[in-house]
């Protein structure tokens, strides 16, 4: 295991194996947004340089002390469709079917998707065939020009309102598609009216608030506001709608899937417009990016990982409660991220519609697989200007005395020859650790990213390789059907000529 120091001066680990759960690991959580980010940065600045619009939204709901946090994520992200007994309900494929969120319905909604054409033929009793057509309908994203969007949820928890999860999103709009935003090609793009923005808006508003209050009405997030000078200029704060056509906006994309770490989040820089547009959703609906730095933030509202270092605080550093970060006794501190992890886990952070990636020219894609490469890259990537490496004995003997950090304090210091007397006064083998140049470090991440390298390929091939088999598959079932709906049509037309039946509707 490979401890270096980075041209930055941070410490650098290579050679552990990563969990990439970025819901629940600090360190993982970082690398994955971190990468994400940059992901999303290049499809968004890529969109705008076609000429197309961004739209970043936010969509909250109304929460309390009582609202149980698995509820209201299911209420808004969806959850697997289970029968009387508890077991998962299967679709044709053999796949877990799920009940839609909010989120799920908000893009399929007619009013925003639209109909395709339709047609029905039935034929009467005396044989005549009769045909109806229902011509297709644009529905609203036509009229922005909507193709595609990423969705970056979260997760609060405020002492006077319980958890609180939200998401954001980002929509790429003013797309001339053909086909569907799923399947089709952007063959031109134009900036959309202000009616047509607006009228989305309003549609989104009164969507996001009614499908909520159907599922509970404590959900209904407010439409109007009547405090004097709200920055929400009195649409309430559901939603939130920024429009985007500049590259200057690139920090709010950033702020978009900015990592959930109380203490260790990337510095952002936001000019003067963006941070007073960030400021205008409120203290229930956003965050801010670094919200570690922001006095008293931590003691009335916490990320989940600030619940971590709050119970770190108290339990291993033996902070005064009332000096440590955020708020609640040690009891609730666990009681609230067993419940955060119950409600959670299973659940992507970070999505992008079907298709987007492909208007932007990116590859890739939202699996577990992808953010590991991400956690893996960060590593692999940054030079290092020196550093150690330990066998496993040595590192299990760090591990087994809880001394990471101070390893880490070492090499950041550019001690490197103290690592083994470290170790040493751990009960380890000082010649189990050796020092490692420059030139060494990148010798060995140059051998880990090209295996990396390789495996992502190898998957992406697989990846492209199981689509083509699927869309296939589902072609020839497709077939099937309609040969046997004519075989069927057939025998009725023959038996209706030879007088033995009719045919109905």
């Amino acid at each position: 295991m490979i401890v270096g120091r980075s041209e930055q001066g941070y410490a650098v680990t290579i050679g552990l194996v990563r969990c990439g759960r970025i819901w629940f690991c600090p360190e993982c959580s970082a690398a994955i947004r971190r990468g994400r980010t940059e992901e999303l940065k290049t499809g968004a600045l890529r969109w705008l340089a076609k000429g197309g619009t961004l739209a970043a939204v936010v969509l909250t709901a109304r929460h309390n002390q009582r609202t149980k946090l698995s509820r209201l994520s299911a209420a808004l992200w969806g959850e697997p469709k289970t029968d009387a007994n508890g077991a998962p309900v299967l679709d044709r494929s053999g796949r877990p079917r799920r009940t839609p969120g909010a989120y799920q319905r908000m893009l399929t909604d007619p009013a925003f998707y639209g109909r395709p054409e339709a047609t029905w033929t039935w034929t009467l009793k005396n044989g005549q065939v009769k045909t109806k057509t229902r011509p297709a309908e644009d529905g609203i994203r036509h009229r922005i020009g909507y193709v595609g969007m990423v969705r970056a949820s979260e997760v609060t928890r405020s002492q006077a309102n319980g958890y609180h999860p939200h998401m954001n999103l980002l929509l790429f709009l003013g797309g001339t598609l053909d086909g569907t935003p799923a399947k089709g090609t952007v063959t031109g793009c134009f900036e959309p009216s202000a009616n047509a923005l607006e009228e989305w808006e309003d549609w989104l508003r009164n969507f996001w608030t009614e499908t909520l209050r159907k599922m509970d009405p404590a959900w209904a997030p407010s439409k109007e506001c009547e405090t004097r000078n709200c920055k929400c200029g009195g649409k309430g704060h559901g939603v939130l709608v920024r429009i985007i056509t500049s590259p200057d906006d690139k920090a709010l994309i950033e702020y978009l899937t900015k990592v959930q770490d109380g203490k260790e989040a990337p510095a952002i820089t936001l000019t003067d417009s963006v941070q007073a547009d960030l400021d205008a959703a409120g203290a229930a609906a956003m965050e801010t990016v670094r919200a570690d730095t922001k006095t008293g933030r931590g003691h009335k509202s916490m990320t989940p990982f600030q619940i971590l270092y709050r119970l770190w605080d108290i339990e291993v550093q033996g902070t005064d409660p009332d000096a440590a970060e955020g708020y609640g006794t040690v009891r609730q501190l666990r009681a609230w991220w067993a419940e955060y992890e119950d409600a959670m886990a299973g659940r992507r952070a970070i999505e992008w519609t079907r298709g987007l990636r492909g208007h932007v020219d990116l590859d890739g894609d939202d699996s577990e697989e992808r953010d590991l490469d991400y956690v893996y890259d960060g590593a692999l990537r940054a030079p290092l200007t020196g550093g150690v490496v330990m066998t496993a004995d040595a590192h299990g003997t760090v591990v087994s005395a809880d001394a990471e950090l101070e390893v880490q304090t070492v090499v950041e210091g550019e001690f490197y020859d103290s690592v083994g007397d470290l170790i040493g006064t751990l009960g380890g083998r000082t010649d189990h650790v050796r020092v490692l140049s420059a030139e060494e470090l990148a010798e060995v991440q140059e051998n880990l990213a090209a295996r990396v390298l390789a495996r992502r390929e190898e998957r992406e091939r697989q990846a492209r390789i199981a689509q083509l088999e699927a869309d296939q598959a589902a072609t020839e079932r497709k077939r099937r059907h309609f040969a046997g709906l004519l075989v069927q049509l057939a025998a009725a037309r023959r038996a209706v000529a030879t007088g033995q039946g009719h045919l109905g509707h």
